[in-house]
């Protein structure tokens, strides 16, 4: 398989896996016998749960991206940005263009509410995720591989 094909395959996995998870109907009424029974959460875990999730999507949507928006050092443009970094500013509004349009559409998902709090946990993770692919590239180009 063509590595370009993969990491998109592997992009569309993990974020339809993100989003599904946050569009699942909850129950709304005691009878729990139609939904799965799920383990309680330590407070404050939803929010790991969607940083971690959409570090994922930025990660590996960062990874789809060509050769070209990787750090090279010797890669400015002539207004003197760097593409890397105007790359992966994109990607992080991107990740967290979806997750905004999850929350939005949770309200109307049976026992899912729009919340802004998980919107801002989506946009950190977002931006976790970017962080980590620059200090991957910066670390990779310093080692030489």
């Amino acid at each position: 398989m063509d590595p370009r094909v993969r990491r998109f395959a592997i992009f569309a996995a993990v974020t339809a896996l993100v989003v599904t998870s946050s569009l699942v109907p909850m129950s709304t009424t005691a009878d729990r016998a139609s939904t799965v029974d799920m383990v309680p959460l330590p407070s404050g875990t939803d929010k790991l749960l969607h940083g971690v999730g959409y570090a994922a999507v930025a990660y590996t949507l960062r990874r789809t991206l060509p050769a070209r928006f990787r750090r090279d050092g010797n890669d400015l443009r002539p207004d003197g940005t760097d593409p890397s970094i105007v790359a992966l500013v994109g990607v992080a509004a991107t990740a967290t263009a979806i997750g905004a349009g999850v929350e939005v559409v949770q309200g109307a998902v049976p026992g899912r509410d729009p919340s802004t709090l998980d919107a801002v946990a989506n946009a950190v993770g977002a931006a976790v995720g970017v962080v980590v692919w620059w200090w991957r590239e910066t670390y990779r180009s310093r080692r030489g591989t």
